[in-house]
């Protein structure tokens, strides 16, 4: 198999093929697995959830999939030094995996068209095989996950990426994922099932600047790397930079003073959590129909009913975390020195498993803003006619647990001579650093990660 350096050339000789015989209308093919589907979602009561009860928690009967538990916390980072919410409990390590093969010598990812309740548009193009244990082990006694055996213990192909990385740590309690992209040899059959299709990263590049890529498999895709690759002539501008900004601060040295400043940070903030009962949540009220900020902040827990006839199980129903909206998380960055280095911050958020992570330059959520004291540092940014925005496109979070969560994303390009005014848990970073940083552990939040994987 090809090695590190002949796999960036291949991602990136992936990511400049917009054209495929395998998929040659990716826009075409997702509305007609839309249409070849029935789907129906209805908010309800959360007394109405079935074989879901609320007590002290909200929990399903079996014991499995997920719970809704009460969390306190205290914390020396942020405005706000002590609060309490809901936050879902999964501790199940899910699957996030993507099936990858050469076809006619270009690199196709094996992509799923998935429906998730919670998205606006309700169906995107997912990963592989997205699934928790609870799912992969039909604890719903739905149809099996197809696709599954290429990413269990004994059957595997080629590993290219294997990473067990965070979710939303502002609404997961310690929540991990396993991030894997697989390869399988060009010879090899796959079966070829209705709502899946082959696409090249070219081809998910412009399905991402649409928002068709569910944050399930825009994480694992922003594992790719082109680490490695040289750009050719074709590739100018601002692209150009990105794959040179990849192949910066690859070194040992580079990667360990990184990991210092983060203990670093790990040192000077800290963050205390303990899971209290939904009753004992000061300033929330949980009841039959919902769980809910009494001055409507922040997010809610409500009820969901659902049908679709393409999913394992066509009828169930569920909790869901519906935020308020309008949250946005932000990419700066500026050439120094010649090479591009996005501005990354140390954020403490309360259900991360190593207390704290790097997020994006900018990650604002309207509903914890109570007044201007609450917004986050630099966010003058989003309104300065200083930067150049690279890169803007609105994207959903995990439809599966969160409803009507849409995050605005965007990449604002610095004049080489522009001076930014950043706290001190502020750092300058590369792709390359940030890309060794994700190999190391839980160093990137999935927000900035999310970011990345638009920027392929």
């Amino acid at each position: 198999m090809s090695t590190s350096a002949g796999r960036a050339e291949d991602f990136l000789a992936s990511a400049l093929t917009t054209i495929s015989g395998q998929t040659e209308d990716p826009d075409l093919f997702l509305k007609q697995r839309f249409t070849a589907s029935s789907y129906q979602v209805d908010e309800i009561p959360l007394d109405t959830l079935g074989a879901w009860r609320l007590g002290d928690r909200l929990e399903h009967n079996t014991g499995r999939f997920f719970t809704i538990e009460g969390l306190s916390v205290r914390t020396s980072f942020g405005p706000n030094p002590q609060w309490c919410q809901p936050i879902i409990v999964q501790p199940d390590i899910g699957i996030l995996g993507i099936l990858v093969k050469k076809i006619d010598g270009v690199h196709h990812f094996l992509m799923q068209v998935k429906m998730e309740p919670g998205n606006s548009t309700l169906v995107q193009y997912a990963a592989t095989v997205q699934a928790t244990q609870s799912n992969y082990q039909r604890v719903h006694g739905g149809r099996p996950t197809p696709y599954l055996e290429y990413f269990l213990k004994g059957s595997r192909g080629h590993i290219l990426v294997d990473r067990l990385l965070s979710e939303h740590a502002s609404w997961y309690l310690h929540k991990r994922n396993r991030n894997m992209i697989v390869e399988i040899p060009p010879d090899e059959d796959v079966e070829e099932r209705d709502d899946f299709a082959w696409l090249t990263l070219g081809q998910l590049r412009r399905q991402l600047a649409l928002g068709n890529v569910n944050m399930n498999a825009r994480t694992v895709l922003a594992c790719v790397s082109y680490d490695g690759a040289r750009a050719p002539r074709a590739v100018t501008g601002f692209h150009a930079q990105t794959v040179a900004s990849h192949n910066a601060q690859r070194s040992d040295a580079h990667l360990a003073e990184a990991m210092t400043w983060l203990i670093d940070q790990k040192e000077t903030y800290t963050l205390d959590v303990k899971r209290i009962g939904l009753s004992e949540m000061n300033g929330w009220a949980a009841d039959d129909g919902s769980i809910r900020h009494r001055d409507g902040l922040y997010f809610r827990i409500i009820g969901l009913s659902v049908t679709a006839t393409s999913r394992e199980v066509g009828t169930w129903s569920q909790p869901m975390l519906e935020p308020v909206p309008g949250n946005l998380v932000a990419f700066l960055c500026q050439r120094q020195n010649g090479v591009l280095r996005f501005l990354t911050q140390a954020m403490i958020q309360p259900g991360s498993t190593d207390r704290l992570e790097l997020g994006a330059s900018i990650q604002l959520a309207p509903g914890y803003c109570r007044d201007a004291r609450d917004l986050p540092p630099l966010v003058e940014y989003l309104d300065s006619a200083v930067g150049k925005v690279r890169m803007k496109s609105l994207q959903s979070e995990d439809g599966g647990r969160f409803h009507r969560a849409d995050t605005e994303h965007l990449v604002i390009e610095l004049p080489e001579d522009h001076h930014v005014e950043a706290p001190e848990n502020y750092r300058w970073m590369t792709l390359g650093l940030l890309g060794r940083l994700m190999q190391s552990g839980y160093y990137l939040n999935v927000e900035a990660r999310s970011l990345m994987a638009c920027l392929l």
